[in-house]
């Protein structure tokens, strides 16, 4: 029995899709591992004796203990969703690219035995051996069932979590451009709290796609201060996802969750032509560019069949490709790889 312990010290979409979600089916599916969760690793887990430790950038207040694991003969292994050093214009940077945070996560890179990384060109960022585990969809979750609630309008829209301004600023002005049609609504939703600077994020990004003001109340909803337990529920009164992504080393090491979350609820997706949705191209989602956004919600708004096929499609793919399941096949012979490493 290998006993494995996966620290996720924060209910976000991250911990979400990446350590909690998977844990729960590997405890299920592979009889061989004994799975435990804890919110923060501290000198009182050490006597248990776990032989792998599963850790994410969050986790650095751990890492003093981790260290002490690791001097015991656990395995550690960092799983990463995002670049190490995140640019200045995001809202988390002031909380969590100080020096101190930053060197942290790298002295834990060096140590681990093994790193996880959510996307296949975050990978070509480290000067270290990584695997690749994408993020994938627990389609036996109740969020993730698929319960269509459509709305009176063609609905387009957005859902995520805080810090996404810059990405979506890219919709501002192609959504001017939409403002003569009478036939869709714009619909702004996810997860959020309700601190101060959460609320003025929300507040300009529901600025940003209601072109200042200037669409009309009633073809604009607003679903935030979701949780990461019922967000996904959001999807069901959608037409199309928009998913744009600006340019940078940042965005292009992004992972493809935003696709895929769509995919699963068989909505086609509007997105950027940049590198974690590359690999789509085929399956579903319309590319379009900085001066095309306009145009290409027009077609799909004008289209509605078009676009069920592209969600059809994108489904299917997703069903195959990103199902939690095989997904975890990855992270169990990572798991049994890193074992075989003990000396």
């Amino acid at each position: 029995m290998i006993k494995v312990c996966y620290i996720n010290p924060e209910k976000n979409g991250i911990g979400y899709h990446r350590l909690e979600i998977p844990f729960h089916n590997l405890s299920e599916d592979f009889k061989d591992l004994k799975v435990y969760g804890t919110n923060g690793f501290t000198a009182e887990h050490l006597p248990t004796r776990y032989d792998v430790i599963v850790l994410n950038r969050h986790s650095w207040q751990s890492e003093p203990y981790i260290e002490m694991a690791k001097d015991a003969g656990v395995k550690i292994i960092l799983d990463l969703d995002d670049i190490i050093e995140i640019p200045e214009w995001h809202g988390a940077h002031d909380g969590i690219n100080t020096p101190q945070i930053v060197d942290r996560i790298y002295q834990t890179i060096d140590m681990a035995d093994g790193i996880w990384c959510a996307s296949e060109y975050l990978q070509t960022t480290f000067n270290k051996e990584s695997t690749y585990i994408p993020n994938a969809i627990d389609f036996t979750q109740p969020q993730f069932m698929p319960q269509p609630k459509k709305m009176d309008r063609y609905t387009i829209g957005w859902v995520g979590a805080a810090n996404h301004s810059q990405d979506i600023e890219l919709l501002h002005e192609p959504l001017k451009k939409l403002l003569s049609k009478k036939n869709y609504n714009i619909l702004l939703g996810g997860v959020s709290s309700s601190d101060i600077e959460t609320n003025r994020y929300w507040d300009f990004v529901q600025w940003l796609m209601t072109s200042a003001g200037q669409l009309p109340a009633e073809h604009f909803i607003k679903i935030d201060r979701q949780t990461t337990y019922n967000y996904a529920f959001i999807y069901n009164l959608m037409d199309c996802v928009l998913a744009p992504l600006s340019k940078g080393e940042f965005q292009k090491c992004k992972s493809n969750i935003k696709i895929i979350e769509a995919g699963a609820f068989s909505l086609p997706v509007i997105c950027s032509n940049i590198e974690p949705y590359k690999e789509f191209i085929d399956a579903g989602v319309v590319y379009t560019s900085a001066g095309q956004w306009d145009k290409t919600m027009k077609e799909l708004i004008s289209a509605p069949i078009k676009g069920q096929r592209k969600g059809a499609l994108l489904h299917e793919y997703v069903r195959e490709h990103y199902n939690i399941k095989k997904v975890n096949q990855k992270r169990y012979y990572d798991i049994i790889n890193v074992m075989d490493q003990r000396s």
